[in-house]
């Protein structure tokens, strides 16, 4: 009579199997033994022998069902059947260089080329670590490391293709055994000096120095500020002053610019007199006129105010004030005459015991001087006069008489 051998899972599909007399049911990896089969020992023994081993083999059983246990011998490796492919059964994971066939979510395997552990996550693998391959050292490895104090250090190096590239420490210290570009270890993030030109790229919010100089010595952009060093512009370009670059400061060929850019703006010069701020000096820019003293000024050089100079060249045009020319002491009037020579004549006044007064009358002619002996004619006499001309010791040098005379 026929019996049945049921599954535990009953959803299974099949979830039983039938075994008919005198026959042996082959429908799994074991041998189910019909009523009254002959030579049914060796079959029971060889069941037994295969649980035992686990079906242990280089090939996966061929009728295998789920739950059921294979241990793979070229692997070394115990496998369990899903339904569907055999999986690790714990335990160790797969060292191979290429994904695990049959790999399911959450399945651990590492990569024997690489060294590297992943994680398989339904549709890629991941990256457990370590983060560097084999061979190869890249990302981070943590490491204590003795100072040159004899004291344990924990720190944090990090790598790129092999290189150190920093190494990150919460205090300074100065290794114990010299580290390749790492004389001392700052607190922080210290970067290597071997190679060369390691550096931050980017953003930084904030610096302590910058090439060295420490942050407070430079000049801010964005306020007030100070420096007690000379501060040079070494462009011809020079510099502009003012929300709208209203004065230039430049260099050209013909020398110093000093530009107001804003069209017909002044350029004044202030000082502090005694706490008062007072405008010296204006440069009309609408009329391209100057004024000393005066802000408004209405000559090419309009000055307000006593003008001292130690001399003037070229004509003199105009009042110098409004009562006349006053020459100071020992002044004199200089002609150069109409040759530009050694030989100049010169105008002065002995030195006056009181105010005296020069007339020159209302006529034309010529100044007669102590030294002409042949100037002064008689038409110049008005008189019956007679004038005598004598030399310092007292010699009539001339006589001229008046007309009439």
């Amino acid at each position: 009579m026929a019996y049945t051998v049921n599954k535990s899972n009953n959803s299974a599909s099949p979830n039983q199997y039938t075994v008919q007399d005198g026959v042996v049911n082959t429908q799994t990896d074991l041998s189910f033994i019909g009523k009254g089969y002959a030579g049914y020992g060796e079959l029971i023994a060889e069941n037994f022998l295969h649980l035992l081993e686990n079906f242990s083999s280089d090939t996966e059983p061929s009728k295998p069902i789920q739950g059921q246990l294979y241990y793979d011998s070229t692997n070394n490796r115990l496998k369990v059947y899903t339904g569907t492919l055999f999986v690790p059964a714990g335990g160790n994971v797969p060292y191979q260089a290429n994904t695990p066939s049959g790999i399911q979510q959450g399945d651990l395997w590492i990569d024997s080329d690489l060294g590297q552990l992943f994680y398989w996550d339904g549709s890629q693998n991941v990256l457990v670590g370590p983060p560097s391959t084999t061979g190869t050292l890249n990302g981070f490895v943590f490491e204590a490391i003795t100072d040159s104090t004899a004291t344990s250090r924990n720190i944090t190096k990090w790598y790129s293709d092999g290189t150190l590239i920093a190494i990150i420490s919460d205090i300074e210290f100065t290794p114990q055994s010299s580290i390749t570009g790492f004389a001392t270890v700052k607190k922080g993030i210290t970067f290597t000096t071997n190679p060369t030109g390691v550096k931050l790229h980017g953003t930084a919010t904030d610096a302590d120095a910058l090439g060295g100089v420490a942050a407070a010595s430079f000049l801010r952009s964005d306020q007030n500020d100070t420096t007690t060093g000379t501060l040079g512009i070494v462009t011809d370009s020079g510099m502009t002053v003012g929300a709208d670059n209203d004065l230039s400061i430049t260099v050209d060929g013909t020398g110093i610019n000093i530009q107001n850019t804003v069209n017909n703006t002044d350029i004044t010069f202030k000082v502090n007199d005694g706490s008062v701020t007072t405008t010296v000096m204006t440069i009309d820019g609408a009329e391209s006129r100057v004024g000393i003293g005066t802000t408004s000024p209405t000559t090419k050089l309009d000055v307000s105010g006593t003008v001292n100079a130690t001399a003037f060249t070229g004509p003199i045009t105009g009042a110098v004030t409004s009562s006349g020319i006053t020459l100071t002491q020992s002044g004199t009037i200089i002609f150069e005459g109409s040759s530009d020579d050694d030989f100049e004549t010169t105008l002065t006044v002995a030195d006056p015991t009181a105010d005296r007064t020069i007339t020159i009358p209302n006529v034309s002619g010529t100044v007669v001087t102590t030294g002409d002996s042949g100037t002064v004619t008689a038409a110049m006499m008005a008189t019956p006069t007679q004038l005598q001309i004598l030399s310092s010791a007292g010699a009539v040098l001339k006589t001229i008489n008046g007309a009439g005379a």
